[in-house]
């Protein structure tokens, strides 16, 4: 092997080895991050909840849940790009997220922006936080790209690709829901264009307030892991449009779910696993807001325990949630697989704030009917509980 090759080769190993100890890194910080952006976030749920709607603090109360939401994608944005997490999909409003997503990157800037959908939008099954990110990053992208003013135009539609159509659409024939974002900024020189999806590629100023070039990557791995497709159109000097299309959902979702207590009767139990004080008590509290007798666990060997006595008292509870890792002790996966011998029809529910875990993914192949990541809020608390008893 001559010297170049093998200096290269020596190269693409350290570059690997240092991005899968940086996922590692990212992994532990993400964890214990989330847990507490949970505990931030769900007690101005509550918050919220016991005071009137025109005191003036909730206005205070929306902008903390605003910056808590920001720093979910920072952190999710990472974990996106340095450990691949899979998409844990729901069914959504793509017009709904992108209208959210822009209100909260646009609103404040000096940039106009304009949003246009289409009257009868289908429905998309993606994961909400990976697409708020995916968002995020490219509205931030058109504003950075308009320093001397301009105006962004974002709009939403019905695709629908057939054998005739030559839209360079990978996968290709379907049906999408297309969501356009164009910037009237400098554009992107013809040069620069085969390198746009590229890690760490960015012609931005690499100073404490710029990104080092992860936008577009992640983005592209994003889409392509929704079996959706992601195209940039640039002319220099007039402006870049990028449109992103996701495959529509078969069916209409249903009404949103609301926040008044559970109307259960009798009250259905939970149990819930959860290592962490601070976390659990909250989650008890949300849980018992919305209606239902909660039991709690400090580790999964006590889970199972108090899951067994319940089936033994003729008193079983109606739905578990397990925190999938835990400091000491037995993990959610493993009280699962013995939860699960004790009663094979457990209605379950994981949670962590390490969404990049693949049983976060492929929680069905484990046994549970639901996915909670963290930091969650008492709406996604309450459909998750919502499918699971249903």
């Amino acid at each position: 092997m001559r010297d170049d090759d093998r200096k290269k080769l020596e190269d693409e190993l350290f570059n690997a080895k240092k991005l899968e100890a940086i996922g590692v890194l990212a992994g532990g910080i993400a964890h214990d991050f989330n847990n507490l952006l949970f505990v931030i976030m769900g007690n101005i749920n509550m918050a919220q909840l016991k005071i009137e709607r025109e005191h003036q603090a909730q206005r205070h109360l929306v902008e903390a849940e605003k910056a808590c939401l920001r720093a979910k994608d920072l952190t999710q944005k990472f974990i996106t790009f340095s450990s691949g997490g899979g998409p844990v999909k729901c069914r959504i409003s793509m017009h709904e997220l992108v209208s959210n997503v822009a209100d909260l990157v646009l609103r404040s800037s000096m940039t106009a922006w304009e949003i246009k959908g289409a009257a009868e939008l289908w429905d998309v099954e993606v994961d909400e936080n990976q697409m708020r990110q995916v968002f995020t990053g490219l509205m931030e992208n058109a504003g950075e790209a308009m320093s001397r003013g301009g105006l962004i135009s974002i709009s939403t539609e019905n695709v629908e690709i057939d054998g005739t159509r030559a839209e360079g659409i990978d996968p290709g024939e379907g049906r999408y829901v297309k969501v356009s974002i164009a910037d009237e900024g400098a554009g992107i020189p013809e040069e620069n264009m085969p390198y746009i999806f590229d890690p760490y590629f960015s012609t931005k100023y690499r100073g404490s307030q710029k990104g080092m070039g992860f936008g577009l990557a992640i983005a592209h791995s994003v889409i392509k892991k929704h079996n959706g497709s992601i195209k940039v159109e640039s002319v220099p000097h007039k402006g870049t449009t990028v449109s992103v299309f996701i495959p529509a959902a078969a069916s209409k979702r249903g009404a949103s779910a609301s926040l008044r207590p559970h109307a259960a009767s009798p009250r259905k139990r939970i149990l819930v696993m959860e290592d962490e004080e601070m976390p659990r008590e909250l989650i008890q509290t949300m849980l018992e807001h919305l209606g239902y007798e909660v039991d709690t666990a400090l580790d999964g060997r006590q889970a199972v325990e108090l899951y067994s006595e319940s089936l033994d008292a003729g008193r079983n509870y109606d739905a578990v949630i397990l925190d999938l890792a835990v400091k000491v002790g037995m993990d959610g996966k493993e009280a699962m697989h013995r939860i699960k011998y004790l009663n094979p029809k457990v209605r379950a529910i994981v949670s962590s704030g390490y969404s990049a875990a693949a049983i976060m993914t492929d929680y069905a192949d484990c046994g549970f009917c639901d996915v909670l990541k963290k930091p969650y809020d008492l709406e996604a608390l309450k459909i998750a509980l919502d499918r699971a008893l249903s």
